[in-house]
């Protein structure tokens, strides 16, 4: 960044100003280049890394190899366990309506090597997730039908009355003639 560039961007700035911006930009890339590994000397230590692992390799004797491989045999299937059982729960946590924005934070609790008892969590909780959502459409449902009114009204109810038919009431004494407007006027 030059000052010309700053100065486009923020006319009104003083020297002063540019020249904090300028000194931070400064040190922010001196920081970064600081913690940059030259990629020459990362692929440098990747092989000498590599040629360690095969020299500590070529020391074990026969019995030890075998336990290696077995042990890494051993590690691969239970993560391939894993992640086959976190797939099983996904797919049952999926069915019943969540998205994984929903279950991401409570996927690691359910899911383990043992695939039936990782799906019967999920199934567990899959089933009190609908349990309560079932509880509250009935509750809400029953809610708005306490606060409905019948339509038509109840008859005599002076609870159920509007303001205005209670008006009426009083100005013709209860009474409903049926007689038209004009009538009124003559």
């Amino acid at each position: 960044m030059t000052r010309e560039q700053i100065r486009e961007q923020f006319p009104e700035a003083t020297d002063e100003q540019i020249s904090a911006l300028l000194d931070i930009n400064g040190a922010d890339i001196e920081g970064v280049k600081k913690n940059n590994v030259d990629p020459n000397v990362l692929k440098k230590l990747q092989e000498d890394s590599e040629a360690y692992k095969k020299l500590q390799e070529a020391n074990l004797t026969d019995a030890e190899k075998i336990q290696k491989a077995l042990d890494d045999a051993e590690a691969s299937k239970l993560d391939f366990a894993k992640k086959s059982s976190r797939l099983e729960v996904e797919k049952i946590l999926v069915a019943a309506g969540l998205t994984e924005e929903d279950y991401k934070d409570v996927i690691g609790g359910l899911v383990s090597e043992d695939a039936e008892a990782s799906k019967t969590r999920a199934t567990s909780l899959a089933n009190l997730l609908k349990t309560q959502k079932d509880a509250v459409e009935k509750k809400t449902k029953e809610d708005l039908m306490d606060g409905t009114r019948t339509p038509g009204g109840t008859g005599g109810d002076d609870d159920n009355k509007t303001q205005a038919e209670k008006i009426a009431e009083k100005l013709y004494g209860g009474k409903q003639e049926k007689n038209d407007i004009l009538s009124h006027y003559v």
